[in-house]
């Protein structure tokens, strides 16, 4: 047993449809490669971004897209058909220039039958400092699903309203709430 963020719990290092917690090390393919059709009801990933870091090797475009579609692939054969898939990715920086990675692979999903619901941008204040052109300070995310029959529970994710307790100004509302009261449908960029 492994002791885990939320107490004691068990920790399984390889798949069973019975364990709550499965922590895998390793090649993500292979390890898909072995979970079964429609399994997953939501997918939240960030694969490698072909920057050579440590834990990957830099490689052509072309080549790593490839790579990419590979694990697509097996993603989308276990999500659920009223599953989501959310794949987070930056930029790829070759010789100066940049390549916004959410490009290649939107036409990747959307090739696959995956239908865009949402590109969800995370902007953050740190990360390296480029010199010759101005620093990269964002990361997409893009929300995919298999259908237009989706789980999306909205409510739980709502923020504070800009005016909490508005009201209409005039016709058959006035006077009662114009905002849902448990808050506001937050943007792609809240």
């Amino acid at each position: 047993m492994m002791r885990c963020l939320f107490g004691e719990e068990r920790i399984a290092e390889g798949f069973s449809a019975d364990e709550s917690i499965v922590l895998h090390l390793g090649d993500a393919l292979n390890f898909l490669r072995n979970l079964p059709n429609e399994f997953a009801s939501l997918v939240v990933t960030s694969p490698p971004y072909n920057l050579g870091k440590e834990y990957e090797r830099k490689t052509a475009l072309q080549s790593y897209l490839t790579e990419q579609a590979w694990v697509a692939d097996e993603l989308i054969r276990v999500l659920k058909g009223n599953g989501s898939l959310c794949w987070q990715v930056g930029n790829f920086v070759e010789q100066g220039e940049v390549f916004p990675l959410d490009v290649f692979f939107y036409s990747m999903f959307t090739q696959r039958g995956m239908k865009l619901r949402n590109r969800i941008i995370w902007h953050f204040g740190h990360g390296l400092h480029a010199s010759r052109r101005f620093s990269g300070r964002y990361e997409t995310l893009l929300w995919f699903t298999k259908t237009d029959e989706y789980v999306f529970n909205l409510d739980p994710v709502r923020v504070p309203s800009k005016y909490p307790g508005k009201t209409y100004y005039k016709g058959p509302n006035r006077g009662t709430p114009s905002g849902n009261p448990l808050g506001k449908n937050p943007s792609e960029y809240d």
